[in-house]
């Protein structure tokens, strides 16, 4: 029997900057590709030409659902995976994904990892989308915006599936003017799906998430209970609407609620990340170092877990283990437990010398420590390097020891680095008075008075 073939079908619209990595991460497991451009006046056209793409005109009318059916319509495989521009099949799901494309006499959906990179391009949150179909079997697309075509296949009787295939999606890195660009596209078209679709809690939770992607929690929060009353949802998208709901609740100050909620979210489905980190983030801003920690503990082990499984929840967060580790030792030393601190700390020295991130994290957990003991054997994991941020906490340390000959030498390199910064050559006079050097310490402070006066 012939393996069943694929189809990618997009909707494009000058992605000359993402197109062609995109293309490239599916080249070798599409047998057609599809690309519907609205309007593109870049190389859009031209990139999508060089990868053997067919390519389909189409007026943009603000309904993304419009568009998807117009792709799909072209189509030949037996299968159909749609994507964005600014998406990547990640290398380990190739084979994954060939392995789905089997004959299937009913419809079929499967639902894709999506692994959105965030701004500090270290973390992703997670969430999931109905991105594979099979065709010819009446699959199409519903909403004026976040189309689904989980409806269609409820309507045809046929059968959602979970997999382990995975998509990067790189658009919640981009630049303020082109995310603003998007937000006011999409807030607009939110609007009137609920406006044209009062009861549909899909759309009222899609617009609340919009709201708090743009810093309106009150807003979010109006919505997020609207989704929930209508209680239309799976145990899988109410605690992610919980989770969201307790995120409004979180920025409100509503503490006890946001943690009720997030309480809920995580019986309902018990591995998951999200709701254990905003748990973690109540604490923080209640100041509650002892449940900060086991907070951050237990959001650790399901990070663990959740990197190496699939998801149970559509919308997730994952966070970076090492930046983790981190906090966590930084937890310990604020509950006193150096022991514990020193463990974790000494597991990072070995990527503290390829990590400037880690580096600085160190120290600062050192700076912030009074323990002197602990910070001289913590300083001996950290490699030493130039960078003026180290330089200044390590000076830092050293004052803090009363090793003020040590801290001189380091501010002496500071001083070499960033010659004219006052507050270093303010540190550094002092130390000169405190080991004798009267006459460096003379001339320091004729140049901060010459500052002063120009």
């Amino acid at each position: 029997m012939a393996q069943p073939t694929l189809s990618l079908c997009m909707i494009v619209k000058n992605e000359e900057r993402f197109l062609e990595e995109c293309l490239k991460s599916v080249q070798r497991v599409v047998d057609q590709i599809v690309i519907v451009d609205t309007g593109s006046t870049d190389r859009t056209k031209d990139i999508a030409r060089s990868f053997g793409a067919e390519i389909h005109s189409f007026a943009w009318r603000n309904d993304f659902s419009a568009a998807r059916n117009e792709s799909i319509k072209y189509a030949q495989g037996d299968w159909v995976l749609w994507m964005d521009a600014d998406e990547r099949l990640l290398t380990e799901s190739a084979a994954e994904l060939k392995k789905l494309l089997r004959p299937e006499a009913k419809p079929v959906t499967y639902v894709i990892q999506i692994h959105n990179l965030q701004a500090d391009g270290r973390n992703y949150k997670i969430s999931g989308a109905h991105r594979l179909f099979n065709n010819h079997k009446g699959i199409s697309f519903r909403g004026r915006i976040h189309e689904q075509v989980i409806y269609s296949v409820a309507a045809l009787k046929g059968e959602e599936r979970e997999s382990a295939v995975k998509l990067l999606h790189l658009g919640y890195g981009l630049e303020a003017l082109a995310r603003e660009k998007k937000n006011n596209r999409n807030r607009k078209l939110l609007e009137k799906m609920v406006r044209e679709e009062p009861n549909n809690a899909y759309a009222h939770f899609t617009l609340a998430q919009h709201y708090g992607m743009t810093g309106e929690p009150n807003k979010a929060l109006k919505h997020y209970k609207t989704a929930f009353k209508l209680q239309t949802f799976d145990k899988q998208m109410q605690a992610s609407l919980l989770n969201t709901m307790a995120e409004a609740e979180l920025l409100l100050k509503k503490y006890d609620t946001a943690f009720a909620h997030c309480r809920q979210s995580a019986k309902l489905v018990p591995e998951q990340v999200g709701a254990y980190y905003i748990q973690y983030r109540i604490a923080l801003t209640r100041n509650e170092p002892d449940a900060e920690l086991n907070g951050l503990l237990e959001l650790e082990r399901h990070n663990t877990y959740l990197r190496s499984h699939s998801k149970n929840l559509s919308t997730d967060i994952l966070f970076d283990p090492e930046l983790l580790h981190t906090e966590i030792a930084g937890l310990y030393v604020k509950t006193g437990n150096m022991q514990k601190a020193l463990s974790r700390l000494t597991k990072l020295s070995e990527k503290a010398k390829e990590s400037t991130d880690i580096r600085q994290k160190m120290l600062e957990i050192v700076s912030k420590s009074a323990d002197f003991n602990f910070a001289q054997t913590v300083l001996r994991l950290i490699p030493a390097n130039e960078d003026p941020k180290y330089l200044d906490l390590l000076g830092i340390i050293y004052i803090k020891q009363m090793k003020f000959t040590e801290a001189a030498e380091v501010y002496e390199k500071l001083r070499r680095l960033i010659p004219e910064n006052q507050q270093v050559l303010r540190r550094l006079a002092g130390l000169y008075a405190k080991i004798g050097r009267e006459g460096d310490f003379t001339r320091l402070q004729n140049q901060l008075t010459d500052f002063s006066s120009n």
